[in-house]
């Protein structure tokens, strides 16, 4: 049977996105900032920002033009002014109806500010309102940052991956139902 005779969650059609770009748009994300979902636009900046928080595993424009064009993930973020201040992207598996945060990332300068929470928030809600029903994400045991996001996320500890990362270091396995009190459009 197919994803779709299951009831699996639409592709992200060009409508669907144009619908969720309004939508964010009309959201209160603070004094200063604007929600957007990534474009092809944003994909040098992103990848800067990826490159600086994470080093060696950020992600390349490639990665990202390739996440994008394949319409299997999805990347929301702020601006503030014409400056990408926070973005997260998830990769949409449509069988699963799982969502899996690849990465978030806020700008030096603007961390501590909860943009990071409002962006999983609102994920969260589209997820849930395309149909996902699992999130899902792996951390490094290190990144403590990381861990507090995601808890405060409601995700919570399945299992710790030894040796998960290439530099052999543990990784911690996360997740979350999406339930209907994550929709709050």
């Amino acid at each position: 049977m197919s994803a779709a005779k299951r009831g699996a969650p639409p592709r992200l059609t060009p409508a669907i996105v144009r619908r969720l770009a309004a939508e964010l748009q009309q959201r209160r994300a603070g004094p200063g900032l604007r929600a957007f979902v990534m474009t092809a636009e944003d994909i040098p900046e992103i990848a800067a920002m990826s490159a600086t928080a994470f080093g060696e595993e950020a992600l390349p424009p490639a990665k990202l033009r390739f996440y994008r064009e394949r319409a299997h993930a999805l990347a929301i973020g702020l601006r503030r002014k014409d400056a990408i201040v926070s973005y997260t992207l998830v990769e949409l598996n449509r069988r699963q109806r799982r969502v899996y945060v690849v990465e978030t990332c806020t700008r030096a300068g603007e961390q501590g500010r909860g943009h990071a929470s409002w962006l999983r928030a609102r994920m969260a809600g589209i997820a849930y309102r395309l149909g996902y029903r699992t999130q899902t994400t792996h951390v490094r045991l290190s990144n403590t940052a990381a861990q507090e996001l995601n808890r405060r996320a409601g995700m919570v500890l399945v299992r710790a991956i030894a040796d998960y990362y290439d530099d052999g270091e543990t990784g911690l396995y996360l997740a979350r139902a999406l339930t209907a009190a994550d929709d709050d459009s």
